[in-house]
């Protein structure tokens, strides 16, 4: 069992601990005490100095990190696909940089888990998915799909100079994601039957 020691520790809900070890095996917590594990028990203290805080895993719900990099001109910024307002195959994991600074940071301030969003500028914007912000690059860094994100409202309605059919209103927003339901049910439909294959 490996052992860190933290001079504080935060839980993520309301208490703060002083001096306590933690002890893990692979992804598990085992151990948490004020008292530190015995060697008998295979303990290790592979972590122990001053002032090292452990706070909890954060999950940032929404985010747009490493598609809209710290830093950067909003020119490079691609969280926004503007060739086209409705993007259902789009997928966030491939405009992701991992050597975006605020993984860095986020890490540092116990966000270790991000929903990577495209942007709300599209009607449908894309895939979305859960990302570790502490890998080395976008395979690691990947845990799962979340979802489709959409947007309604001002965003998407907003960029009538971007290329492909824009709306100006939010209720051809709405119709256009009615539309594009309707076909997506359509298309579940006939792969369902057998009529049409996914590839």
């Amino acid at each position: 069992m490996k052992v860190v020691k933290a001079n504080h520790l935060f839980d993520g809900i309301n208490e703060r601990k002083e001096d306590v070890f933690i002890g893990f095996e692979n992804d598990k917590i085992q151990y948490v005490d004020s008292n530190k594990p015995s060697k008998e028990k295979g303990a290790e203290v592979i972590v122990e100095g001053k002032n090292i805080v452990v706070p909890p895993a954060f999950i940032d719900s929404h985010s747009h990190i490493g598609l809209q990099r710290s830093a950067e001109y909003s020119g490079q910024y691609e969280e926004n696909e503007q060739m086209d307002s409705v993007n259902p195959l789009t997928n966030a994991l491939h405009s992701i940089y991992m050597d975006d600074p605020a993984f860095k940071e986020s890490v540092e301030h116990g966000v270790l888990y991000s929903t990577a969003l495209p942007g709300s500028s599209n009607v449908i914007g894309g895939k979305v998915v859960l990302i570790r912000n502490y890998a080395l690059d976008i395979e690691e860094a990947f845990i799962c799909d979340i979802g489709i994100k959409a947007s309604l409202g001002f965003h998407p309605r907003s960029m009538t100079n971007w290329s492909g059919k824009r709306p100006s209103t939010r209720m051809r927003v709405v119709s256009m994601l009615r539309e594009n339901f309707i076909k997506a049910k359509k298309i579940k439909n006939l792969l369902d039957s057998g009529k049409k294959n996914n590839r």
